[in-house]
């Protein structure tokens, strides 16, 4: 039997994880650019957007998965 160490386990490949790091930060210092200029609200607005367009993509990708393996 393999035990899984999962102490050390990540989510994303080393890659993906090296992409979204410096993603993350841009994201971050322009929001809190924005909030220094007084814009906050409205980058802060388009930030969720994405964010919720990212995962709706997904969520779509794992079901058509799903269905072009079970049909």
């Amino acid at each position: 039997m393999r035990n899984a160490v999962t102490h050390h386990a990540w989510s994303l490949p080393p890659r993906a994880i090296k992409a979204v790091v410096p993603l993350v930060v841009i994201i971050v210092v322009v929001v809190v650019g924005a909030f220094a200029v007084g814009q906050g609200p409205a980058a802060l607005t388009m930030v969720v957007m994405a964010l919720l367009a990212a995962v709706a993509e997904e969520l779509v990708r794992a079901a058509m998965r799903y269905w072009m393996r079970v049909a």
